[in-house]
């Protein structure tokens, strides 16, 4: 795998670190730059027409939010997820998205809650009828209208942060999108204690909905690695 200057990824001058550094994040977390990747001053520097000075602060910040990992005095790599990482990741993600879910639940409006109830039931047509991009669509514009009350800035910020993990883990591990039984009915849920203003059954119902895609998330990693089976060793709901 090597670095390579995709369509529309050039370089502007009015923040050239912040901005090389938002591109190499974006092909890190998309998977098309991959784990174990060599990323040198060097080589990103001239890939993208720059000095070998925002290459390495780009690449210092990565190293700092632990996209890359070091390997040698000035060269890093592309980090190299763990189960152990994946596994506190998701542990964590359910607590912050019960959090979001209930804080945004307590400023949702009547329309809103009948929004929620239509979104879902359009989602299920929909994968009936096995258009999936606008079950995609669909989904995205469930899960935006789910979060949309929650205006806590620094529970947002930190969203943000933990999001990004989370996407490259599914990227790189998470092989299917969980259409089954099981989550259709936990969504539906989801929204019954959203209604209800219920922080400790949105809790329980985001968790086990969370955590089940971790699981599923550190089985494929295991298979990555050529461990064969799931290393998943918490408890499954």
């Amino acid at each position: 795998m090597t670095i390579e200057k995709k369509p529309g990824a050039a370089v502007q001058r009015k923040n050239l670190t912040e901005q090389l550094y938002e591109i190499l994040e974006d092909q890190i977390i998309s998977g098309d730059i991959q784990p174990g990747t060599k990323l040198s001053e060097e080589n990103v520097a001239e890939v993208f027409g720059v000095s070998r000075s925002p290459a390495r602060e780009a690449i210092t910040e990565l190293e700092r939010i632990g996209l890359a990992a070091r390997m040698g005095p000035r060269d890093r790599i592309v980090a190299m997820p763990t189960a152990e990482l994946i596994q506190e990741t998701f542990e964590l993600w359910w607590i912050l998205d019960s959090g979001r879910s209930y804080l945004s639940s307590l400023k949702a409006t009547d329309e809103d809650h009948e929004r929620l109830y239509r979104l879902l039931d359009e989602i299920d047509e929909s994968q009936t009828a096995g258009d999936e991009n606008r079950r995609v669509k669909l989904s995205e514009s469930f899960h935006g209208l789910l979060y949309n009350g929650c205006t806590n800035g620094q529970l947002l910020r930190i969203i943000n942060d933990y999001g990004k993990y989370i996407r490259w883990f599914k990227t790189l591990y998470y092989r299917h999108i969980d259409k089954s039984e099981t989550s259709r009915v936990e969504h539906r849920q989801i929204v019954d204690h959203y209604v209800q203003k219920d922080l400790l059954g949105l809790t329980d119902l985001i968790r086990r909905h969370i955590l089940r895609q971790r699981d599923d998330v550190i089985t494929h990693f295991a298979q990555s690695q050529g461990a064969g089976g799931d290393l998943a060793d918490a408890e499954r709901d």
